[in-house]
């Protein structure tokens, strides 16, 4: 599926630019939503969360997305992504931005293990804000997107968080990393103990006997190795039964892509609503 430019088609956005416009939008959303912010999951710092609710309580519970933000393991955090609330949280869902750990101090799986715990807080907590624990999404932006899939994929890690194993029932990588062997030199001397565990840390070879559904959204103008994974992962894990869905948005780099997810008429967001209110049956 490929989807028109956007509004970021001239001069592209840059890392810096990014994440000053997505902290300053976070923050303006903040305060115009209910939400919960710097809810502690652990005892470290990063290991906090915030959760976006919609304006209304209603009497049905409601679906629930868990997002972790990007960085390459080594920068970002979760007060980030606040702008992309309300998409969500009108449809109506739940957004929780996860924040965790972050390399070179925290070495795979340590960051992976926090998502993990995100994803465990939010199964046994979030029925109190009225979502439902049977519907949690995941997803993440570059290296979030890389955590999330992990915490989808290696379901038979979820047992060592007492969290069932079919708790996910779908994940959304943005501009994902997929083969952390494809990455820069010092990124994965960061995030790894030992260069042996970048298969292991990698969902490209963790997809057998997947069954999550997956829908991938890729930039157009991305990075070249990040556009071939996101080749390579559908095609991976279409051969498994999980359903399998991919985006390609053009004139969009890897952080327009991004910030695009807080415009409410965005494709990323509506196909995701669409999901996470029907596709979660299938599971």
């Amino acid at each position: 599926m490929t989807e028109p430019a956007g509004p970021f088609s001239g001069t592209p956005l840059t890392a810096g630019e990014y994440l000053e416009t997505a902290l300053s939008r976070s923050h303006r959303v903040r305060n115009e939503t209910r939400c919960l912010v710097d809810v502690p999951y652990g005892s470290y710092e990063r290991q906090a969360l915030d959760v976006y609710l919609p304006q209304e309580s209603g009497t049905a519970p409601i679906p629930v997305l868990v997002f972790f933000h990007g960085g390459y393991w080594v920068l970002g955090h979760k007060d980030t992504l606040g702008f992309m609330a309300p998409p969500i949280t009108s449809a109506p869902a739940i957004l929780v931005s996860g924040g965790y750990r972050l390399a070179p101090g925290a070495k795979y799986p340590d960051p992976v293990d926090d998502c993990r715990n995100v994803l465990k807080w939010t199964y046994e907590n979030i029925a109190r804000y009225g979502g439902d624990p049977d519907r949690i999404f995941v997803g993440g932006h570059s290296a979030g997107g890389h955590l999330a899939s992990l915490v989808a994929l290696q379901r038979n890690c979820l047992s060592e968080f007492h969290l069932p194993s079919g708790v996910v029932k779908g994940c959304f990588p943005v501009s994902g990393v997929f083969d952390v062997s494809d990455c820069p030199s010092e990124r994965k001397e960061a995030l790894l103990s030992d260069l042996s565990q970048a298969r292991e840390a990698s969902p490209l070879y963790n997809a057998v006997d997947n069954c999550v559904p997956f829908f991938l959204e890729i930039g157009g103008n991305d990075f070249p190795n990040l556009r071939y994974q996101h080749l390579a992962m559908p095609q991976t894990l279409s051969v498994e039964s999980g359903k399998v869905e991919a985006m390609e948005r053009l004139g969009h780099n890897h952080f327009e892509i991004s910030l695009d997810h807080g415009d409410m008429n965005n494709p990323w967001s509506r196909k995701v609503v669409e999901w996470m209110k029907f596709a979660w049956t299938n599971v």
